[in-house]
């Protein structure tokens, strides 16, 4: 998965302890976020919440469906295609009006 903007750089610079750059257990993300969520008293956040909403801003700033599953890791272009599309339906009026 790439990783955008100076954040490879900032990467390259860290010690490296592993052949992976973010060496993690599933469960301990999950585990931890779900710590941290609960702590803050937040109760309708989930973890995948996050994926979308930096997928949705991925979109929002102009990166094609080829490029946000490069990001996000989607295999299936069409799950980001039927999900994501319906965010910003007003993009095909405008697109309809200038044209």
């Amino acid at each position: 998965m790439p990783l955008l903007g100076e954040s490879f750089a900032i990467a390259r610079r860290q010690p490296q302890t592993s052949d992976r750059i973010f060496p993690y257990n599933s469960r301990s993300v999950t585990a931890g976020f779900q710590r941290v969520r609960n702590a803050l008293g937040i109760e309708d956040l989930r973890y995948h919440d996050l994926r979308r909403e930096g997928a949705s801003r991925l979109f929002e700033a102009g990166y094609s469906i080829e490029e946000v599953a490069q990001v996000t890791g989607h295999r299936n272009l069409n799950i980001l295609w039927q999900v994501y599309t319906q965010l910003f339906p007003h993009k095909l009026h405008e697109k309809t009006l200038v044209e």
